[in-house]
C-alpha cells in the first residue's frame, strides 16, 4: 500500500534536486508573480521630482512661485545660480532647469506679458517634461490670479474702496477657493474594483497555466524512464505494475500541487487577493487540478514512443488549453466560447475566480469539480490501458 507513495516521494525528491526543472516550474512562476506584484501590488506610485530653479527675478511673484512649487508633494525645489545650472546641464547632471527671468514680478504686477524659461538638455527627459508642465501650470495660475487682482483693483478703486481693503477681501476669497476648489482631481489605481477583478482572473489563470506545464515534465519523464529501462528494473522488485502506475500518478500530482501551493501562497501574501478561507479552498481545488493534469501527462507519456513526441504533444496540449481556455481574459460568447468549454483551464479558472471574486464556496462549484474528477478518472483509465514499462514489452 505504501509502495506507490515511495515511488511518488522518490520522484518528488528527484524533481526538487533538478535545478532546470525547479527553475522552470517554480522560479519562473515566482518571477512572473513578482512582475504581477509590481503591476498590481499597490505601493507608493506617486510622482516626485526635483525642480532646479534659477531665480533671476528676486521679486514677490518669483518667490511666490518657488514657495508654491516647494509646497507641492510632487516637487522638491533646489535653487541654483544661472552659472551652476548651465554647468549641470552641460555635464548632464540635470536635464531641465527652470529660469524665472528678471522683471517677472514687475510684469505680473503691471499686467504685462512675461514668461518662464526652461533650459533643457535634449528634450529634458520624461521627468523634466512633467516638471515643466507642473511649473507651467503653477505660473499660469499665478498669472490668472494677478490679472484678476488687477481688474478688481481697477473696478473698486474707482468706487472709492481702499486698496488695503480690496487686497484683504481678495486674499481671503482666494484662500477659500483654494481650500474648496471648483475642480478636484481623483487618482484611482488598479487596487480599485476594476483592478481587483482583473487580478482575480489573472492569478488563477497564471496558476493553472503553470500546472499545465507539469504535463510536459510528467510525460517526458515517463518516456525517458521507459527508454533507459528504469521502469523495467523497478518491476524486478516486489513492486507491481499497478503500484508503479499509481506511484507515477501520485508523483505528478504532488509535483503540481507543490507548484500550486507556492504560487497561491505568493499571490495571497503579496497581492492580498483573498482571506484564509479562500486560500484553503483554492488549495483543495488545486489538488484536483493537479490530479487531472497528472492523469493527462500519464496518457501522453504512455502513448508517446520518444521523448520528442511526448514533449511536443504535451506542449500542444498545454498551449491549446492556455490560449483557448480564457487564461488571461474571460471568453463570453462566439466561437472561442464554444472551444473554451472543451478545455480544462476554462472550468478550473472559472471556479477559482468565483471563489476569489464572489465569495463562492468550493462545494458550490459543482461543474468545475465534476470536470476535474472526470478528466482524472478518464485519463487514468486510458493511461493505464496504454501503460508499458518497456518499449516493446508489457
Amino acid at each position: 500500500m505504501l509502495r506507490p507513495l515511495y515511488i511518488a516521494f522518490l520522484d518528488l525528491k528527484r524533481f526538487l534536486l533538478n535545478p532546470g526543472e525547479l527553475a522552470f516550474s517554480i522560479a519562473l512562476p515566482v518571477l512572473l508573480f513578482a512582475l504581477m506584484y509590481g503591476a498590481f501590488g499597490g505601493g507608493d506610485a506617486s510622482f516626485h521630482a526635483t525642480a532646479h530653479v534659477v531665480d533671476l527675478d528676486g521679486g514677490e511673484y518669483g518667490r511666490e512661485l518657488i514657495s508654491r512649487l516647494d509646497g507641492m508633494d510632487e516637487i522638491s525645489v533646489r535653487e541654483r545660480t544661472l552659472e551652476d545650472a548651465k554647468g549641470a546641464l552641460e555635464r548632464s547632471a540635470i536635464l531641465t532647469a527652470v529660469v524665472i527671468p528678471e522683471g517677472f514680478s514687475d510684469a505680473l504686477e503691471a499686467g504685462e506679458p512675461t514668461n518662464i524659461v526652461f533650459k533643457q538638455r535634449g528634450y529634458g527627459g520624461e521627468t523634466g517634461q512633467i516638471v515643466a508642465a507642473i511649473v507651467s501650470g503653477v505660473a499660469l495660475e499665478m498669472g490668472g490670479e494677478a490679472q484678476a487682482r488687477r481688474i478688481v483693483h481697477e473696478d473698486l478703486s474707482n468706487q472709492g474702496v481702499a486698496e488695503v481693503e480690496i487686497d484683504t477681501v481678495f486674499d481671503r476669497r482666494l484662500a477659500l477657493s483654494r481650500l474648496d476648489p471648483a475642480v478636484s482631481v481623483e487618482v484611482r489605481g488598479l487596487d480599485e474594483a476594476e483592478g481587483a477583478n482583473l487580478l482575480n482572473r489573472l492569478m488563477p489563470g497564471v496558476t493553472v497555466m503553470f500546472l499545465m506545464f507539469a504535463v510536459t515534465m510528467g510525460a517526458q519523464t515517463l518516456v525517458e524512464e521507459r527508454r533507459i529501462g528504469t521502469l523495467e528494473r523497478l518491476m524486478t522488485t516486489r513492486l507491481g505494475i499497478n503500484q508503479l502506475f499509481a506511484g507515477k500518478f501520485l508523483a505528478g500530482t504532488l509535483r503540481a500541487t507543490l507548484q500550486a501551493v507556492i504560487l497561491l501562497a505568493l499571490g495571497f501574501s503579496a497581492l492580498r487577493v483573498g482571506d484564509a478561507s479562500d486560500f484553503a479552498q483554492l488549495i483543495a481545488f488545486s489538488i484536483l487540478v493537479a490530479a487531472a493534469v497528472s492523469a493527462v501527462g500519464l496518457v501522453i507519456g504512455a502513448a508517446a514512443r520518444t521523448r520528442d513526441q511526448a514533449v511536443w504533444a504535451a506542449v500542444f496540449f498545454t498551449m491549446f488549453m492556455t490560449i483557448f481556455g480564457g487564461t488571461f481574459f474571460a471568453v463570453a460568447d462566439g466561437p472561442l466560447a464554444v472551444i473554451a468549454r472543451f478545455t480544462i483551464n476554462h472550468y478550473a479558472i472559472e471556479a477559482m475566480e468565483a471563489i476569489l471574486s464572489s465569495g463562492a464556496s468550493l462545494s458550490g462549484e459543482v461543474v468545475g469539480l465534476g470536470v476535474m474528477i472526470g478528466v482524472t478518472v478518464v485519463g487514468l483509465v486510458v493511461a493505464r490501458t496504454l501503460f508499458k514499462v518497456s518499449e516493446g514489452g508489457r
